[in-house]
């Protein structure tokens, strides 16, 4: 990797600190459709955006490690990354959908890549529609 991994260290409890003062004024449910999600601020906005920005950086520098080197068309699948060369390259080789978070606070387990296998997570479609369109992201 391009980067020491104490950058993304550094990332993750930049967005876990700003995840859990955003817990000070929103409940977090288990359920993605329940009420505390129909909630839309540029706070919320831009952490929407940092989480999104982060994951796809360190996929994008997983997937140019030299251990994929030898899957077929690398090439052409680092030139044009996106979710599906995420699920298909780097899922197989990390098990994402088995990782979870656990938020004491509120004794919920989130499992933010659960059936990555089969499909892309709800939050990263949203992320992805809404990227460049920022009062669309924080309506959704």
């Amino acid at each position: 990797m391009i980067y020491d991994i104490n950058y993304f260290y550094r990332r993750y409890h930049q967005i876990e600190s700003d995840f859990l003062e955003i817990m000070d004024f929103i409940h977090i449910s288990t359920k993605f459709g329940d009420p505390c999600y129909k909630i839309g601020s540029s706070k919320l906005m831009d952490f929407c955006l940092k989480v999104g920005t982060e994951i796809e950086t360190l996929f994008r520098e997983i997937l140019n490690d030299k251990k994929f080197d030898s899957e077929p068309d690398i090439a052409v699948k680092r030139e044009r990354q996106n979710i599906d060369v995420y699920t298909d390259l780097i899922e197989p080789k990390y098990n994402l959908r088995n990782y979870s978070l656990y938020i004491k606070t509120i004794e919920i387990e989130i499992f933010p890549f659960i059936n990555f296998d089969s499909t892309t997570p709800e939050w990263f479609k949203i992320y992805s529609k809404d990227k460049h369109n920022k009062l669309n992201l924080i309506q959704n």
